[in-house]
């Protein structure tokens, strides 16, 4: 009954928006929307890599509005959805806005922060019932936006005629997470669509070990957010591969090593590097730099950008690189 109850909740939200859509009206009918976009894509990006800021659970916020008609949702349906209190979802984004607030502030998104002082002057007042658009030339650097609520450094959105609460995804930031997906080669965001849309899976009917389906569902979902969260615990303060030093988010992948697997940080590397440290094709030494197998041809280290003598970009567990290295010395000395 709890299902066939979501699911209703869930279709009428679509056909509430469809039906916005198809009168016209649009944002016109949120009231006292708000729009705020003077964060970029390459910085939403960065925030996404800064676990200080973006915490799981926001990265899963995120997520559900993006995958939502329009890029919009309201608090409480995304929290029925993830079976949470809504109100860990507000902590989570008011923390989110509050960081981003503190940084925007300071100056940390301007290219050139310093503000002559005819500009330096408060926002105007925002009226209840119009649209709120708020510009870097209206915005004071260095001082509170007093009328702005931490959550609308992270959505735009308000209250609909109805009195729901919206969310609704920036420009700018659905860019960014677009990347993101569009990034992620695995089956991962199938599997996501189909646990999204399916409430059962298969298993071998009379086997005594097989999972039943809401078992087989559940086991999926753990790898998944277990995935996602050993990603984003891998991120260092300077999130970069740690061969070559791309840094750009959508690029990057974590990959484990040593024992423990999943349950320790992972090292950050780009696709080529990811690949060749997972095959233990590459490795690093006791003092942190990088090592390459003799299987590895002089055409293609230079394809690979690997040099002699190359440092490692930031430091690892020496601990746990050394069970790497043991495998990739093992394999070395059989192909010499």
């Amino acid at each position: 009954m709890e299902n066939i109850l979501k699911i209703y909740v869930k279709c009428y939200n679509i056909c509430k928006v469809c039906e916005i859509q198809q009168r016209g009206e649009g944002m016109a009918r949120i009231k006292g929307a708000k729009r705020w976009n003077e964060i970029s894509s390459s910085q939403w990006l960065s925030l996404f890599a800064d676990p200080a800021v973006m915490s799981d659970l926001m990265m899963i916020i995120i997520s559900s509005l993006y995958h939502a008609p329009d890029y919009t949702d309201n608090a409480k349906h995304i929290a029925d959805t993830l079976s949470m209190e809504y109100r860990a979802l507000n902590a989570a984004v008011g923390w989110a806005g509050n960081k981003i607030r503190d940084r925007y502030e300071s100056g940390a998104f301007f290219e050139e922060p310093a503000r002559t002082a005819e500009k330096k002057k408060v926002p105007p007042a925002v009226e209840a019932e119009k649209e709120f658009t708020l510009t870097a030339e209206e915005a004071v650097w260095g001082k509170a936006l007093s009328e702005m609520a931490p959550w609308q450094y992270i959505f735009d959105g308000g209250e609909d005629e109805y009195g729901a609460y919206l969310w609704i995804l920036k420009p700018e930031m659905a860019a960014a997470f677009r990347e993101l997906e569009e990034a992620e080669v695995s089956a991962e965001n199938s599997v996501r669509e189909a646990l999204a849309s399916d409430i059962s899976s298969f298993g071998t009917e009379g086997n005594l070990f097989s999972s039943t389906a809401d078992e087989t569902v559940e086991k999926i979902r753990k790898v998944l957010e277990e995935r996602s969260r050993f990603f984003r615990k891998s991120l260092s303060e300077k999130a970069e591969c740690c061969v070559c030093g791309i840094h750009r988010l959508s690029l990057l992948k974590a990959v484990p090593y040593g024992e423990g697997g999943m349950k320790h940080k992972g090292l950050v590397l780009c696709p080529i590097h990811a690949a060749l440290f997972a095959a233990h094709l590459i490795s690093f030494s006791d003092r942190g730099k990088v090592l390459v197998s003799p299987s590895v041809t002089e055409e293609e280290k230079e394809q690979f950008g690997l040099t002699k003598g190359m440092d490692a970009r930031y430091t690892f567990s020496r601990r746990r690189m050394a069970v790497h290295r043991r495998i990739f010395n093992q394999k070395g000395r059989k192909e010499k």
